[in-house]
């Protein structure tokens, strides 16, 4: 399913798809990235999102635990994403990617997705992605 609602922010134009199997988060996180300007495509999970993969203007994505299938499929396209989950391991597909441990905030995916997005001030995403944390700003 699809949502938009246009606004400025810092993902203005931003195709981000969310997948999450737990309505709650999905939800606080779309409410979140659309706060911020982003178009939001959800899924719960890496089967229903198989089919928003193809979105011609996808940026990003924020995957569960469950989305090794997803891993492979991204890095193929070249499209960024990072993990959002309290999951302690992954299979190599998803091993060069930044893990947003869960509990936190919905603010904090956004801005860990807005650092993925900006290539970390010009930096390569690979170059300063430390055992899969997201640096500080």
């Amino acid at each position: 399913m699809a949502k938009h609602r246009p606004q400025s922010g810092s993902l203005t134009g931003r195709v981000i798809l969310v997948v999450q199997r737990r309505w709650v988060i999905a939800h606080a996180l779309s409410a979140s990235l659309e706060a911020n300007g982003a178009e939001v495509l959800l899924a719960v999970n890496a089967r229903s999102a198989s089919g928003l993969l193809d979105h011609p203007d996808l940026s990003a994505a924020i995957l569960d635990g469950n989305s090794r299938a997803l891993c492979r499929q991204l890095n193929a396209r070249g499209i960024p994403y990072l993990l959002y989950t309290g999951r302690p391991q992954f299979g190599d597909e998803c091993a060069a990617a930044p893990i947003v441990r869960k509990p936190v905030s919905s603010t904090h995916v956004v801005e860990s997705v807005e650092r993925l997005l900006t290539g970390l001030n010009g930096h390569r995403l690979q170059d300063v992605v430390v055992r899969g944390r997201m640096p500080d700003r």
